[in-house]
């Protein structure tokens, strides 16, 4: 195998790509006779190949990977050539895409009931395996958090694509001419063969967005032609345009609709039609912050929904039923305030739900207890959480939620007598966010023994000691760091050994604060200082003025970017 492996390698002319490419195919087999079936393969590509040149050469290996990917793969390979060059496609939006083009198939699996995200996860591995895709790692996580193609690489997607007639891409350009002329034969012909019709907007499409389209009077014309030509679509990605007030009601005639993305999008009202997309697993309703949705009591209806985006701010005219969601895998921005938080043990498919909670202590211990239960699925959770922890029932409640066993990310608004000892603590715990905790005593005692604590915000009076310290050893996970609002805060320690993997700093508002930590100096893997709206006199200690060196800044040196800027209207001139 190692005289064969050398053979087809020196075939690869040199080139990095057709190497990894062709190296990633031969890991998927395991015997000589498939690596003598490669190679034959392989010359015979060789020898119909477009071109002896070197692009010639590496598009025969990744033709030739192409072909030897699995029947289910093949689909999802194609499916990327939708996303504009250079994009780095997260995950989250990829999966539920290729599960309502129909790519994923539970019954290739041996386990029929595995949730259709990990099925996506074993495909995209698969890809990855064959170095067909370039991936990023959630280093939190361990999962893949997004996807690449190279250029060779994205041009064959493209080729294969039209090849098979699988996607149909219409330029920003050509839009206004192609929805005046509904009638014209180059439309139709789109309509007639092609199973994918992608608008692709131009590479300036993020800057200037919302200017441009609002400008556009024809948005809601296009939407409505498009739904009326258009019936059997499954996938309508709608991100980060402008509608106005409401999104149009001829969106409620597409229902065989699979995916539904308003993402970013600016409109206020959502309306009843919505309900009749029977068929809908995804409906992406994050609207910007600023913006406050109003959603009608009608998503109960739709049966066959798996993932729920609800708006970071919403309302709903009566309570927003959501408990007869039965295969509800995904729901993030679930408000006890908007929608019933008994409906949550009803969803008996969750795996991963994002909470507002602004109950009282005695309903937020039930509803806690709820998602403990051993029957329950889930095994991601994040929580905003507004309470005060102040007495003994209390506190037990707060121990309750930190040990959660699938909580990942929490943020906690509110007075907290003090925090639970760190062996209470979930070992999933990786993000925590407290915010106007008024603690006594210094939370970095505890916080620094938490082994898989990624990343730490402490914002606005968290701590009302003036000394905190971080220990050696301790912190060993911990990347990101912000201290925002410690007002009373005055003396920071760092012991040589903590927080090796930090890698991004904040220090906002601490306007105490006397200096930079001497154990700054230790932490290699720093990559990132910001300091933000901090008196004058600690910010002269640390940045370099004329060639003239900060009587600090020799501790944060090794450091690539920092970064030193007023970001409020308040001003610290000592």
């Amino acid at each position: 195998m190692e005289r064969l492996g050398k053979v087809i390698v020196g075939q690869c002319g040199g080139l990095p790509l057709a190497i990894i490419v062709l190296g990633g195919l031969l890991m998927t087999k395991s015997t000589l006779s498939k690596w003598r079936t490669v190679h034959q393969y392989f010359n015979s590509f060789l020898r119909r190949g477009r071109s002896s040149r070197e692009t010639g050469r590496v598009h025969e290996v990744l033709a030739l990977s192409y072909h030897d990917l699995p029947y289910q793969l093949k689909p999802c390979f194609l499916h990327l050539g939708n996303f504009p060059e250079d994009c780095k496609i997260p995950t989250r939006k990829l999966y539920p895409l290729w599960a309502a083009e129909g790519f994923l198939s539970q019954e290739s699996h041996q386990d029929e009931k595995e949730p259709i995200i990990d099925i996506a996860e074993h495909y995209l591995g698969g890809l990855v395996q064959r170095c067909m895709v370039q991936v990023q790692v959630d280093e939190a996580t361990g999962k893949f958090k997004s996807c690449q193609l190279h250029d060779l690489t994205r041009e064959l997607c493209l080729v294969k694509g039209k090849e098979e007639i699988f996607l149909k891409k219409i330029p920003l350009r050509y839009e206004p001419e192609v929805i005046n002329s509904p009638s014209s034969s180059a439309l139709a012909t789109s309509i007639s063969v092609t199973r994918r019709l992608s608008i692709a907007v131009d590479h300036d499409f993020d800057s200037l967005f919302f200017s441009r389209l609002r400008d556009r009077k024809n948005l809601q014309s296009t939407l409505d032609f498009l739904c009326k030509e258009l019936k059997l679509v499954r996938v309508l990605d709608l991100e980060r345009f402008d509608f106005g007030k409401e999104l149009s009601e001829s969106v409620g005639n597409l229902v065989y609709l699979r995916y539904l993305s308003l993402r970013g999008s600016q409109l206020y009202t959502l309306l009843s039609s919505i309900g009749k997309l029977k068929y809908l697993q995804t409906l992406d309703l994050r609207v910007p912050f600023l913006v406050c949705l109003t959603i009608p009591n009608v998503i109960f209806m739709l049966n066959h929904l798996r993932r729920l985006y609800l708006p970071p701010d919403h309302k709903c005219p009566d309570k927003l039923q959501l408990d007869s969601l039965g295969k509800l895998e995904i729901l993030k921005n679930f408000h006890t305030g908007v929608s019933d938080h008994k409906d949550i043990p009803k969803l008996t498919k969750l795996l991963k739900l994002a909470a507002v909670s602004t109950l009282e202590i005695g309903n937020l211990d039930k509803f806690i207890s709820c998602i403990k239960m051993e029957s329950n699925h889930l095994r991601d959770s994040s929580f905003l959480i507004i309470c005060d922890f102040q007495s003994e029932r209390q506190f037990a409640v707060l121990g309750q939620i930190v040990g959660a066993s699938h909580l990942h990310k929490l943020d906690l608004i509110g007075f907290i007598n003090r925090l639970p000892e760190h062996c209470h603590f979930a070992q999933s715990f990786t993000k925590l966010t407290l915010r106007r905790s008024k603690l006594k005593e210094d939370p970095m005692a505890t916080l620094e023994k938490l082994p898989n604590l990624y990343s730490l915000i402490l914002r606005k009076d968290v701590f009302e000691g003036n000394e905190t310290c971080c220990s050696r050893q301790g912190f060993p996970r911990l990347a990101i760091l912000e201290l925002q609002g410690l007002a009373s805060l005055e003396y920071w320690r760092i012991g040589q050994g903590a927080m090796p993997n930090l890698y991004c700093l904040t220090i906002d508002e601490c306007i105490n604060l006397r200096m930079v930590p001497d154990g700054m100096k230790f932490i290699a893997t720093l990559r990132e200082l910001m300091i933000l709206n901090m008196p004058e006199a600690f910010k002269r200690r640390v940045q370099k003025v004329q060639e003239e060196e900060g009587e600090e800044s020799h501790k944060v040196e090794h450091t690539p970017l920092i970064t030193i800027i007023e970001t409020s209207s308040t001003s610290f001139k000592n």
